[in-house]
């Protein structure tokens, strides 16, 4: 028996330097059911790219760890590997057959790193025999091989196009030899990390082949299906090659495009052509990322305790659908973008979860020092917000796209354009995206998959600014102060941020759903993918936001009626809400509830003390407050506390019920149009008419009801609503529900009408401020400012209900929406009222909105 075979046998203390460096080895979730499963059935073959005595040792080490059959063959190792194993170092067929027979473990390796001591290609001792060896022994014994190709991952840069001098000694980065492989285990064995792609299983894969196939062809077929699966777990986790600089720039300046262009702007003068070169190269310097796995790797332990000490409840789902995206070709990652740190979440989930990591779309307004360097580093390029009449940038742009694109990196920008204001989906900006789809669609032979991403919060690291800019004051200019904010910011506690991944929209898939044939597309058949994708990208985020206590309890306290929730109280309004949101298709967090089902109450505690700390909520008990220092003499028991919210913390509260409002947004206009009919009862028909117009007329403030399905949901959810005894039906009059276990109909449907109260009371106050425009055209800017003093008046009048109804990015969704209505229209940058619009039109839009609103018939 070998020396590591007695090892294993007994106890890894006899070598503990082996143990310690790969006992923090991250493997991949399922790698272990999947080889335990397979052992059962036969012997494991493992396969690797790239012979390496620390593959071999780790492989060893696994088998070790999980109780698999020793490893029992290994060839082409040096001499320490080798002893350690107990293996010959050569390793001939024979002995491979012979280490099958016993059961063994085997290790078979694809490829030697190149270097001045070897020529790329198979590796030494016959790979091409072993892999023919392997066949005929299952083709003539029936028996269970399973091969297993692994990808070691000892260093998480991706490694370097083109062999420096040091390469050439030691390997390069992506194919090490043995002394830089077992020197990138010494300086990361911490961060060490192992992918296995799908199991193959041998007899399968024979009898899937054609019968007349030479063993030739078959060991052909099956190493080059070894070898992209392997390359493609490595090109999933790290991405492709680097390319110096100089390489890129130069490669993005030979564009046919761009080149024709820039011909095109000289119109033949040498000089004029040569300035305007430079010119594409200076922009091209300013934009252009360059990426630095060493400074990441730097930035890391920084980022791990902040984001373990913010974020520490990181709820991912859909990961392998991302992986396989990034196996199969180049993903295109699309978040919403709620918060300056949406780039640290993400990238931390990414890094975490071993997917590249994207080149990341930034506004150029975050170039400044030291942040600009920084981020570049990081992945980030800077691109201008708007780039209309200037034909140079914007093929100096496109070339960059199409090569990042053409190179195969991952991509990330944020559809909206920049962040959301209102903790709501932004209507998506579709210029990047247009250059974007072009490009990907250009590409021959390369999928493109585009990836919406969801990612919310408890609460908003930037609430409390947020809520400044919705009433009005200006956004202020990032800058180096910006950063430190944003530091000082995560010594604080702000909940859960949950980040899931929907499904990856195919490029070539969408295409051909919309009956688009190969082959050259007008620039309308274009746009119409791209206007597509954007809306499939909108409504995924949509579905994949998760329910978390923190917006639970934001929207069961900013819509109850009276002025606090005792905590009993709470809990059953949040359980109710989870209830209305999951009939909705909604998915809670995982820490919101029981392995039964129910909510766990103290996820509803522990988010309204985070709430309290943040001074959005105040905890009330017998004769104590607890105020934002957090400081108060315990009340008796959980029971006796009452929440309410100061009504200079509506705004910032609102921000966390945003996130998940659209979950009850068809039930609340169902809601709205059947109180706004001061009626017991109404014609099926006529209620979801006015619900849906209600519906379009709101959705340019809640985007997800624009379409045209919202009629199609309005009904379904009508139906949902009888079934559940909030509404009944007699012969196509719908009337009061008899209510359900959980609470009385006309309760029930009180709660619904509150979700979108404050989004009405924000139109109401945009109608009463169009009789501005009876004097004279006014800009959007004034028009908006007018509307904020006219709302504060309303509100401290008693006209409006809701503080947080006072919102300068919901009043201006409010005057796009009167534009489409046809009341007024923007003319050279200034709203003016439509023809035949008159005072009398005008009060009756504000009247039609009071309707929805009032609780007393008018």
């Amino acid at each position: 028996m070998g020396l590591f075979a007695r090892w294993q046998g007994r106890s890894q203390k006899r070598l503990p330097l082996v143990g310690r460096l790969f006992e923090h080895l991250r493997i991949g979730e399922g790698t272990e059911a999947s080889l335990r499963e397979a052992s059962q059935k036969g012997p494991i073959v493992f396969v690797a790219r790239v012979v390496s005595g620390v593959d071999a040792l780790a492989v060893a080490h696994l088998c070790a760890l999980w109780g698999l059959p020793r490893v029992g063959f290994a060839h082409d190792l040096p001499a320490v590997p080798a002893l350690l194993l107990s293996t010959p170092r050569g390793g001939s067929a024979k002995e491979l057959v012979l280490a099958l027979k016993r059961g063994d473990s085997a290790i078979l390796f694809l490829k030697r790193p190149p270097s001045v001591f070897s020529t790329t290609g198979r590796a030494r001792s016959e790979g091409d025999e072993l892999l023919s060896a392997l066949l005929s022994f299952v083709h003539e014994t029936k028996a269970n091989v399973t091969l297993a190709p692994m990808e070691f991952l000892w260093s998480l840069s991706p490694g370097r196009q083109g062999l420096s001098p040091i390469d050439a000694i030691l390997g390069p980065t992506d194919m090490p030899g043995d002394l830089r492989a077992t020197a990138q285990l010494i300086g990361s064995f911490q961060h060490g990390a192992v992918r296995m792609a799908p199991l193959v299983d041998v007899r399968e894969f024979i009898a899937s082949q054609p019968a007349e196939s030479p063993p030739h062809a078959l060991v052909r077929r099956l190493s080059y299906s070894l070898l992209r699966k392997v390359e493609r777990e490595r090109r999933a986790a790290l991405g492709p090659l680097e390319k110096s600089p100089a390489r890129m720039r130069d490669e993005v300046l030979r564009s046919t495009k761009l080149k024709r262009l820039i011909r095109d702007i000289a119109g033949g003068d040498e000089q004029k052509r040569a300035v305007t070169e430079l010119r594409a190269r200076n922009m091209l310097d300013g934009l252009r990322a360059a990426p630095n796995p060493n400074a990441l790797r730097a930035f890391e332990p920084i980022l791990d305790q902040l984001v373990r000490r913010v974020f520490s409840d990181v709820d991912v789902s859909g990961v392998e659908g991302v992986r396989d995206a990034s196996r199969e070709g180049t993903v295109v990652f699309l978040p919403c973008h709620k918060s300056h740190v949406d780039y640290i979440v993400l990238s931390y989930v990414l890094r975490k979860n071993l997917l590249e990591l994207p080149v990341v779309a930034a506004g150029d307004n975050l170039a400044f020092f030291p942040v600009g360097e920084i981020l570049r580093q990081g992945g980030a390029f800077f691109i201008r917000r708007d780039f209309r009449g200037d034909r140079l940038y914007a093929a100096v742009v496109d070339a960059y796209v199409r090569r990042l694109l053409r190179d195969g990196w991952a991509m990330e920008f944020y559809l909206e354009g920049g962040r959301s204001r209102t903790g709501k989906l932004l209507a998506p900006k579709l210029g990047l995206l247009n250059l974007v789809v072009d490009a990907a669609l250009a590409l021959e032979g390369r999928a493109v998959s585009f990836v919406p991403v969801h990612i919310g919060y408890e609460r908003l690291m930037e609430d409390f600014e947020l809520a400044q800019e919705k009433a009005g004051a200006p956004k202020t200019r990032e800058s180096y102060r910006s950063l430190f904010a944003v530091l000082d910011a995560l010594r604080y506690d702000y909940g859960r941020v949950s980040v899931t991944f929907g499904r990856p929209i195919e490029l070539e898939s969408l295409r051909a759903e919309l009956g688009l044939a190969n082959g050259a597309l007008t620039p309308a058949k274009r746009r119409s993918i791209t206007s597509k994708l954007a809306s499939l990208v909108g409504r995924t985020i949509h579905e994949s936001a998760r329910i978390t206590a923190g917006s639970l309890v934001a929207t069961a306290l900013l819509d109850m009626e009276g002025r606090g929730l005792r905590h009993p109280d709470l809990v059953a309004r949040t359980t109710k809400l989870l209830a209305i949101a999951t009939r909705a298709g909604a998915e809670p967090c995982s820490r919101l509830l029981h392995g039964d089902g129910r909510v766990r109450e103290a996820a509803i505690r522990d988010a309204a003390i985070l709430l309290v700390r943040g001074g959005l909520v105040k905890e009330h008990a017998p004769d104590t407050t607890l105020g934002r220092s957090g400081q108060r003499s315990a009340p008796r028991s959980r029971d006796d506390v009452v929440y309410t919210v100061p009504e200079e913390a509506r705004p910032r509260l609102d921000l966390s019920k945003s996130s998940i409002v659209h979950f009850f947004a068809e039930r609340s206009l169902v809601s709205l149009a059947f109180r706004a009919a001061r009626s017991r009862t109404m014609p099926r028909t006529r209620l979801c008419a006015a619900a849906a117009a209600l519906g379009q007329l709101l959705s340019h403030d809640l985007i997800w009801l624009a379409g045209g399905q919202l009629s199609e949901r309005i009904a379904h959810t009508l139906d949902d609503m009888i079934l559940f005894g909030e509404l009944s039906e007699t012969e196509g009059e719908v009337g009061f529900g008899g209510g359900n276990a959980e609470g009385d109909a006309t309760v029930w449907l009180a709660s619904h009408v509150a979700h979108l109260t404050p989004i009405i009371g924000a139109y109401r106050i945009a109608a009463r401020t169009l009789r501005l425009l009876l004097g004279e055209p006014r800009s959007e800017k004034d028009l908006v400012k007018q509307g904020l003093a006219i709302g504060r008046q309303m509100f401290l009048g008693g006209e409006i209900e809701r503080r947080e109804a006072i919102s300068a990015p919901t009043l201006a969704s409010a005057f796009e929406a009167f534009i489409e209505r046809g009341v007024i229209m923007r003319r050279t940058e200034r709203y003016q009222l439509a023809p035949g619009v008159g005072e009398a039109e005008l009060r009756a839009l504000e009247a039609y909105l009071q309707r929805h609103l009032s609780k007393e018939p008018s």
